[in-house]
């Protein structure tokens, strides 16, 4: 019996042997396959080995060189979902879109433009920055619009300059013209620009050129949308964010444009989800010339404005702590209003009513008792019996008709369209203001003129559908159900095992 042991365990060393002597020779012939079948390219030619492979494919041996490149496994031996014209698009070209192809040599309402210039229209030269620092950049069908950083050098000559998918230059293609308004500059289009940078004059160094976003599209993406205010400073805000989402939401609202400065990366997880639900675009905003986080408020204005212009027939400008609200009619929403304003109309203008915000929002989700106890428009509700009517209103506007937008209202609009003070009693801003506010105090003093104070909430019925909603989504990201450390140590095990196997059979 032991001798057969032996003899079995002989016939076994053989076969391995043997198939290890297989591979070996196979791999060896591979090689004299490459060294005996590959050219060096001519220096003088755009062609690659891979390309002598296609190239030579009826050729003899041409098994051996399909043989000798092909990947380790072919998993996919589908077709295409779609097909394109593979001999004029290579590495060195641009697809040239259809929408790409238009140039214009003029400003749409230029005339008014040189008006509002004359009269100095909302110009601001507070900031350091006098470079241009392009920002964002948006195509219309006529034309396009950089917004920028900075705030200087209000209605100066600029140019234009235009960039190929590529970013290569299309020299000879530039575009005169001025800042106007307020950290922006119209600019003509040109075909075949994908990216586009501003300059002072056409011998400057251009900034690095930025994607033109589209804008062209015709009809809007949505009937109403919100744009927020930058987001900084060291109060936590994770609860503040989802109340502001959600609550929006509920008024109608289907997009949110977030300007984040700086929150911290327990803030940013919710964020991201909303950004993986389709609901929130995220716009990082820096510069790389100083200024306190709050000179961010007019940059972000300006560039929502033209964000939303034809992105959103309905844009809200407003901040986290603002909510606008029904007021004699709460079983309606903001959309309803939004529905029923007249065409002609460009703005609608809120008043304010003052909340007293006495206590930072938590940091952490640590359960749905405590998250309940803190929602904002559960716990503060000690509210002004007063307004003034331009005393830091907000506005819902239509953007395309909007020639300038300030934080609280538009300074210039076109088209003869007409700007609607919304009834106090009819709809407000319920404003959840800091009363511990270090940044300007003097605007706590202002708030406590507006008393005699009384408790106000919001609708029973957004209370309850609120509170369910901020629940769910907290919930969903937050409240990680953690494994004892036994079962911690099993699915190492398990997963270390599994790692090594395929190691193995590699």
């Amino acid at each position: 019996m032991f001798q057969n042991q032996r003899l079995l365990l002989l016939l076994v060393l053989i076969a391995i042997s043997f198939l290890i002597i297989s591979r070996e020779t196979k791999k060896t012939s591979s090689q004299i396959v490459l060294e005996s079948t590959t050219e060096k390219p001519n220096p003088n030619e755009r062609i690659s080995f891979l390309g002598n492979v296609i190239e030579n494919h009826g050729e003899e041996n041409s098994e051996d060189y399909f043989l000798a490149v092909q990947p380790h496994k072919n998993i996919n031996n589908g077709t295409p979902d779609q097909s394109y014209e593979e001999d004029h698009f290579d590495s060195t070209k641009c697809n040239l879109q259809e929408w790409n192809q238009i140039e214009t040599n003029t400003i749409p309402n230029q005339k008014y433009h040189n008006l509002l210039m004359k009269s100095k229209t909302e110009k601001h030269n507070t900031l350091l920055n006098k470079s241009p620092s392009p920002f964002s950049a948006y195509v219309y069908s006529d034309h396009i619009v950089v917004t920028l950083t900075s705030e200087q050098n209000y209605s100066d000559v600029v140019f234009c300059r235009y960039y190929d998918c590529k970013m290569r230059e299309l020299f000879g293609q530039h575009f005169e013209s001025r800042y106007f308004p307020q950290s922006t500059v119209f600019c003509g289009r040109r075909k075949g620009a994908e990216y586009i940078s501003i300059t002072e004059t056409l011998e400057d160094e251009s900034e690095f050129p930025i994607r033109i976003i589209r804008r062209d599209l015709g009809k809007p993406s949505h009937f109403f949308t919100v744009c927020l205010s930058p987001l900084y400073g060291e109060e936590p805000k994770f609860l503040q964010i989802v109340d502001f989402i959600e609550y929006y939401k509920l008024q109608g609202a289907t997009f949110f444009h977030i300007y984040v400065k700086n929150v911290s990366n327990y803030d940013r997880i919710l964020l991201d989800d909303y950004v993986r639900t389709g609901e929130v675009e995220i716009i990082q905003i820096h510069d790389h010339f100083w200024r306190a986080d709050f000179m961010w408020h007019r940059v972000q204005i300006n560039d929502c404005h033209f964000r939303s212009k034809y992105f959103s027939k309905w844009t809200a400008f407003l901040d986290i702590d603002e909510r606008i609200e029904m007021k004699k009619y709460p079983e309606l929403r903001i959309v309803d209003l939004l529905d029923e304003t007249s065409p002609n109309v460009s703005t609608l203008h809120f008043s304010i009513d003052w909340i007293v915000k006495d206590q930072l929002s938590p940091a952490k989700y640590l359960s749905d008792e405590e998250l309940k106890e803190n929602m904002i428009f559960r716990k503060f509700t000690n509210s002004s019996t007063k307004t003034d009517t331009y005393k830091q209103p907000k506005c819902i506007i239509r953007a395309e008709r909007i020639a300038i937008m300030s934080i609280h209202h538009p300074p210039a609009i076109y088209d003869n369209s007409k700007i609607s003070v919304v009834n106090y009693r009819i709809a407000a801003v319920r404003h959840y203001r800091n009363s511990f506010h270090k940044l300007f105090p003097e605007q706590i003093k202002r708030m406590m003129e507006y008393g005699p104070w009384k408790n106000t909430t919001v609708a029973p019925w957004i209370s309850e559908n609120l509170t369910k909603n901020i629940l769910k989504r907290v919930k969903y990201l937050y409240d990680i159900k953690i494994p004892s450390d036994i079962i911690k140590q099993k699915y190492y095990a398990k997963e270390g095992s599994q790692m090594d196997l395929e190691r193995i059979n590699v």
